[in-house]
């Protein structure tokens, strides 16, 4: 297959290079640079601006919450972004900002796997280490507009970007500017812990809506909705959910399913948190579009981030969003982190311009997460009397349901500890940790492939003396009762 890739030799040095133990495994793209279309190819057409109505600047005053109403801009940090639009030609005794002199640092260096070397000195180096506006890097803020544009292709709105510090940074932006005490959400029956974890405080009504081997059911979440609507409950203001690859499920929502639940937020009038960090590590061979690239009514946040597909120690990742969204959000981190460490974003800046190499990279990582996913899903074949669990279609996980195990909690912190094997429970992406769960969550990231065989063969283990155990506590009836 790599022969008839239509990719320059230096480019496709790059592809080999880069994953020296193992090769690509599926049918894809002859052009690795189509890793980056996140549209659905632009096969799909939208007529929602013909049955909705767009929403402006006042739509958005009644989502946000009574504190997010309440943050107004800090003057310093309005000082600040004007210092980066003025420039050096006005004399100021105005802002805060350390002198460059006193950095300790004169060239920094990183030499990446393929050869080329990162060098940031002088002025880059100097701005590099210095304080930002809240909204992030203009100069990457420049280039991820333009990346946005070109991956999504999303229909004609105003919107703009903000730099998180990381995905979950962006996550409890949203919440806090989205949700007060007592509010209904919605989500996924099973979903990211960290959604919870900034959830939790605000003590919500959880709408948890069950997925099947396609994702978030639509036609379960129109019921729930109709159901509240008819009963005069309040009505959630928000959905969070990651669209690809969910975290732990690892399904793929398909195109059909995400135009029916757009729909449903223009009807009952909600917004849409799209989480997508695994939207590179899709191993299935359809690439439904992103709600973003379908957003004509203004109902989309997004969320992006380079922690599975680059590094997680950058925290790289940024909201794109309706503009009087990312207005109000920019206060946000303005009280929260100032801005989110400037080094990294110049470090991300460097690796997101050169779009062939990040396409490269990106087709690299998802073959490399791909063959693991595959050598994990043959070692379990042997527990089909154990448990049941479908292929993840996308991500870095495989979620599986226990048969005769009740509750995997004693399983996962007792049994399986004393048999030297690690394990995540299914209570981590229940909103209600106290509650029973028969799922395990397994990720097949960091562990060495030799290693597989190994940890699945102990997990069949604790699996079967788990089950025996729990036979044991079952009241033992009399004879006569048999």
């Amino acid at each position: 297959m790599l022969s008839s890739m239509k990719i320059n030799g230096e480019l496709l040095k790059k592809v080999l290079d880069s994953r020296p133990i193992y090769s690509l495994l599926r049918n894809y793209s002859q052009n690795v640079e189509d890793i980056l279309r996140l549209d659905g190819n632009g096969e799909e057409k939208y007529n929602f601006k013909e049955k909705y109505r767009v929403l402006d600047d006042k739509d958005y005053a009644r989502f946000f919450s009574k504190r997010s109403l309440k943050r107004e801009p800090a003057l310093t940090r309005s000082l600040t972004s004007m210092v980066y639009k003025i420039g050096k030609q006005m004399i100021s005794l105005a802002e805060g900002m350390p002198n460059e002199g006193i950095f300790p640092f004169d060239r920094m260096q990183m030499t990446m796997k393929n050869g080329n070397k990162l060098v940031l000195e002088e002025n880059e180096l100097a701005m590099a280490l210095q304080y930002l506006p809240s909204q992030g890097l203009p100069s990457l803020l420049k280039l991820l507009r333009e990346l946005q544009e070109d991956l999504h292709r999303p229909p004609s709105l105003d919107r703009d970007v903000l730099i998180t510090n990381g995905a979950q940074h962006g996550i409890y932006q949203c919440i806090d500017m989205l949700v007060d005490p007592g509010d209904p959400v919605i989500t996924t029956e099973y979903t990211f812990t960290g959604y919870n974890s900034a959830l939790r405080p605000y003590d919500p009504e959880v709408l948890r809506i069950p997925e099947d081997e396609d994702g978030l059911i639509p036609e379960t979440l129109e019921a729930v909705l109709e159901e509240r609507l008819s009963r005069g409950l309040i009505m959630p203001r928000v959905l969070y959910l990651i669209p690809t690859g969910n975290n732990p499920t690892g399904t793929i929502i398909p195109a059909a399913r995400r135009r029916k639940i757009y729909e449903l937020a223009c009807r009952y009038d909600f917004l849409i948190i799209e989480d997508d960090p695994y939207a590179f590590l899709n191993y299935s061979n359809v690439k439904p579009p992103s709600f973003l690239s379908m957003d004509q009514c203004g109902r989309v946040i997004r969320l992006d981030s380079v922690s599975k597909v680059v590094c997680a120690g950058l925290r790289g990742a940024w909201m794109t969003a309706p503009a009087p969204f990312i207005e109000r959000a920019e206060r946000h981190s303005q009280a929260e982190l100032l801005h989110p460490c400037t080094l990294s974003q110049v470090i991300i800046q460097r690796l997101l311009s050169e779009r062939s190499d990040l396409a490269a990279h990106f087709h690299s990582a998802r073959s490399f997460y791909e063959q693991r996913c595959g050598a994990l899903g043959d070692a379990l074949r042997g527990l089909s009397h154990l448990a049941q669990w479908s292929r993840p279609k996308a991500g870095l996980f495989y979620w599986l349901k226990l048969q005769g195990v009740s509750d995997v909690y004693n399983m996962t912190f007792h049994t399986a500890l004393e048999h030297g094997l690690m394990l995540c429970p299914g209570q981590a992406f229940q909103y209600d940790h106290s509650a029973p769960s028969q799922h395990l969550r397994l990720t097949f990231t960091r562990i060495k492939l030799e290693d597989i065989n190994t940890a699945v063969r102990r997990l069949a283990d604790v699996i079967d003396i788990e089950q025996k155990m729990e036979l044991e506590r079952l009241p033992q009836r009399f004879a006569t009762e048999r």
